[in-house]
């Protein structure tokens, strides 16, 4: 394993709850405003993570992945949570159609699973999330903007 760059961490993950814990770590350290991306293939844990920060910052209903409705929002006592799942848009700019320009300008977190789908579009990201399978569970790369 490559060591990681001064902005980046890699951390193991084996099971879901260990990806749940490392989601309450990130979200401890969380400042507003906030574009998180989440990348990985299908089935890789994008959402369980996003639900964990989510929850962590104190939703306490339902976390629904936006797979189908391409976004949920959340209100908690400190956050304006926006949940995106880009997944099934087929150009970027579909975003527009979405009020994706109002979400940023009333979100506290951003959090967006398949970032690529969004190319050009997107605001500056200030933590990148890489989520790969190992032969131990996943490997999620935390980037952070300096």
């Amino acid at each position: 394993m490559a060591e990681d760059k001064p902005n980046t961490k890699t951390h193991k993950v084996s099971t879901e709850h260990d990806m749940d814990l490392l989601g309450k770590a990130m979200a401890a350290q969380l400042t507003k405003p906030c574009v998180m991306t989440l990348s990985g293939e299908l089935g890789a844990g994008k959402s369980v993570l996003a639900r964990s920060i989510i929850r962590a910052l104190g939703h306490d209903g339902a976390v629904k992945s936006p797979t189908y409705t391409l976004v949920e929002q959340y209100e908690t006592a400190g956050w304006n949570i926006a949940h995106l799942d880009l997944y099934r848009l087929n150009d970027p700019e579909e975003l527009h159609f979405l009020g994706f320009d109002e979400i940023v300008a009333n979100s506290d977190l951003l959090i967006i699973e398949w970032p690529n789908k969004g190319e050009g579009l997107l605001p500056n990201v200030t933590v990148a999330v890489t989520i790969e399978y190992s032969s131990s569970g996943r490997s999620v790369v935390v980037s952070t903007s300096a």
